[in-house]
């Protein structure tokens, strides 16, 4: 019984020393964390640098003029003697029309000449009888049967007939003319102005030709836009097109400057100025948008091709050697009805500790601090992102 007892007892001691060194350890482990909270967290600093406050514009880069070459007669393209990227000059024959006569057109033309040259036999039968007309007064006016009044009026009579005969004379060349030119377009005296020869209006780059030889085109009039044979723009005349949020409108004037940096070149940045801002914005998915313009300054002649997406950075003011923090690690919190801003500093202790700031201006990454914080704060990171999660963890495992 004695050995039983003994047993049992130094079982209960084992139990017993186990318990409290776990207890041991629980308490070790709680003071280590509380003694350790500043770990816990990643610190940053502000830092000192300059801060622009800039509005910025999304949109892209445009002809200042684009021309639309169209014809002003309907055929089938014959020939296209220019290809995009080509230069050309004003006057510059860019494509040929073959005309498809319209049966209509020529039967119109047709009748036309008929109907003059019925005028011009009407006209020369009654000429050949004012002619007789006034010889017969002439003699009788010589020999003074009838009055200088009677002679002049023959006289008068003949010469209209005349101009009768004359207008119809000019009709039918008229008809003729048009004849020829509803069958093949134009007439030998104006071949080199020739509505089938579709010449340049400007000089500048060929920037698209939408049709193809054998397409068929109509003429450009006051009931139809006519097809577009071509489009031509001065390359070295570019604008910036874009929009900017209402919250930003009210803040720019016309004549300031902006930069131009274009994706497709490297986000190359090229110096602008801001030329018109819309009176009138537009709804774009429930937001307000006002179009701006702006000159784009080439000054290294880069190629830079019309349709590049562009945005417009717009520098409204500059401060130098501000004390910058990352906007994201303010916090804010509701003090006598009033929004105030705080952030959790770092005290020698290693706790941390909450301290209200003044903000100025914003970049939307960076925030000006104007009191609260000198540059050797260490702010806490109180909403860390996966990198930041994964650089404390390898400042633990060190």
């Amino acid at each position: 019984m004695k050995k039983k007892f003994t047993v049992k007892k130094a079982i209960y001691i084992f139990l017993g020393l186990l318990l409290v060194a776990a207890l041991g350890m629980g308490i070790s482990y709680l003071i280590k964390s509380n003694s350790s909270e500043s770990e816990a967290f990643l610190t940053r600093k502000p830092v000192v640098q300059n801060m622009d406050d800039k509005v910025m514009a999304t949109g892209d880069i445009v002809p200042r003029e684009e021309i639309e070459i169209k014809p002003n007669i309907s055929g089938i393209i014959d020939k296209i003697l220019v290809t995009e990227r080509d230069h050309v000059t004003a006057g510059q024959l860019v494509a040929t029309i073959r005309i498809v006569p319209s049966v209509q057109t020529i039967n119109a033309a047709q009748q036309e000449i008929n109907s003059a040259n019925l005028q011009i036999s009407n006209s020369r039968i009654n000429m050949d009888t004012q002619q007789k007309q006034f010889a017969m007064q002439k003699r009788l006016y010589d020999q003074g049967v009838i009055s200088k009044q009677e002679y002049i009026g023959a006289q008068q009579q003949l010469q209209s007939t005349q101009q009768l005969l004359k207008n119809a004379q000019q009709q039918l060349q008229t008809a003729q003319k048009n004849l020829q030119i509803a069958r093949t377009g134009a007439t030998p005296e104006l071949a080199s102005l020739a509505t089938t020869q579709i010449r340049s209006k400007a000089t500048g780059t060929v920037l698209e030709v939408p049709v193809k030889v054998g397409s068929q085109v109509i003429e450009a009039n006051s009931f139809n836009a006519g097809t577009t044979i071509c489009s031509i723009a001065d390359l070295n005349s570019l604008i910036f097109q874009g929009t900017i949020d209402e919250a930003q409108a009210g803040k720019l004037k016309e004549g300031m400057e902006m930069n131009i940096v274009i994706g497709a070149l490297q986000n190359k940045s090229f110096p602008g100025r801001v030329t018109m801002i819309a009176p009138k914005g537009k709804d774009e998915n429930g937001t307000i948008k006002f179009p701006i313009e702006g000159d784009v300054f080439n000054k290294t002649d880069e190629y830079i091709r019309a349709g590049f997406s562009a945005n417009g950075e717009i520098i409204l003011s500059s401060q130098k050697n501000a004390l910058l923090l990352d906007e994201s690690l303010i916090q804010y919190e509701k003090v006598n009805g009033q929004d105030k801003s705080f952030v959790e500093v770092k005290q020698p202790d290693g706790k941390f500790k909450k301290v209200y700031v003044k903000l100025g201006a914003s970049d939307g990454i960076n925030v000006q601090i104007l009191s609260g914080l000198t540059k050797d704060s260490e702010v806490k990171v109180w909403n860390p992102s996966d990198k930041d999660k994964e650089t404390l963890k390898e400042q633990k495992g060190k």
